[in-house]
């Protein structure tokens, strides 16, 4: 078995060791190839020297014991891997249509087509690809940990959601800036059923601005045909500047039928909890199911739930690709 593998390989990254790590894991001989310091310039302004990349390169791979090993030079994007006998190449995901290429291109030079094997890209905290260029910059470091403090948006000017969000972030992250935003819903001041979600998704959207992160939290009732009853649900959403959006929900709990019976003629729930109760601006106090469990849950409580389910595809993001 003969392996390909290629790249820059300037700074090696978490995102180079996965894709070497691939490669040895196959098994068998090696081939690397290895950018030509004038092809790694056609796309970077700063890069190391072909020499020392190779040493660098060199030495990673003696240290993961890789078999028989061998480093070429390539100055074009299909390098040697379309006249080589070889059996496999590894490629990161984003470059699987070159992998393609280069299986025409066998073909058409009378060389069977190889076995490819895609590797997901390793991002960073922000999740973003780790990149050299980005480690340069000083925006992360080579396991994609961030460098500068993760900018969070929330899309609201309600205190309570904005600490729960930093409650989370806090605990996701070790340097963070979390602040609100104003941020449109788009969906009406008391929003049932897809409304609940959609309002959500458009806050974090219209919230992410220049930060790493837009958060969008929202609320409302949702009819649960199985109980025959509506349930109060928190949706948060999150997305990132790569544009790729996480949804997550907190408990849902139901309201009293004087509740229910209100919101349905058009009141929000806030009003109608204040109309019930007498009690004004409990939304930005304890919140209703603050009131409702008897102190027992207050709204920064499910608000915490609710950031902490949209963020976990991006707690574990290698098994969310």
């Amino acid at each position: 078995m003969r392996v390909a593998v290629g790249g820059t390989f300037d700074i090696l990254h978490a995102g180079h060791e996965a894709l070497l790590k691939k490669a040895i894991e196959i098994g068998g001989s090696l081939l690397v190839g290895l950018t030509s310091d004038g092809m790694a310039r056609r796309t970077r302004k700063k890069v190391s020297s072909y020499a020392v990349r190779k040493r660098n390169l060199e030495a990673y791979l003696r240290h993961r014991h890789a078999k028989g090993f061998e480093i070429v030079r390539i100055d074009d994007e299909l390098g040697p891997a379309v006249s080589e006998e070889l059996d496999a190449l590894v490629v990161s995901a984003e470059k699987r249509s070159m992998a393609v290429r280069i299986n025409e291109e066998r073909a058409t030079n009378g060389f069977p087509p190889l076995d490819l094997y895609p590797v997901a890209m390793v991002l960073a905290e922000d999740c973003l690809p780790i990149s050299s260029t980005r480690i340069r910059a000083k925006e992360v470091d080579r396991n994609g940990n961030m460098v500068k403090p993760i900018v969070i948006n929330v899309g609201t000017n309600n205190s309570l959601k904005v600490r729960a969000v930093a409650a989370v972030a806090s605990k996701l992250y070790s340097k963070v800036k979390v602040r609100g935003v104003s941020a449109e819903s788009g969906v009406p001041p008391e929003p049932l059923e897809q409304d609940v979600v959609l309002g959500a998704i458009n806050r974090a959207r219209r919230a992410l601005g220049a930060g790493d992160f837009g958060v969008g939290i929202e609320a409302g009732l949702f009819w649960n045909q199985s109980m025959r009853d509506h349930l109060d649900v928190q949706y948060c959403a999150v997305v990132d500047k790569a544009g790729r959006l996480t949804v997550g929900h907190g408990p849902g709990f139901a309201y009293p039928p004087a509740i229910v019976s209100l919101v349905k003629k058009g009141m929000t729930v806030g009003q109608a909890m204040e109309r019930i109760t007498g009690i004004k601006g409990m939304g930005s106090k304890e919140g209703a199911v603050g009131y409702l469990s008897g102190g027992r849950l207050d709204r920064e409580d499910i608000t915490r739930m609710a950031v902490y389910t949209a963020f976990i595809p991006r707690i574990r993001r290698d098994l969310y690709q």
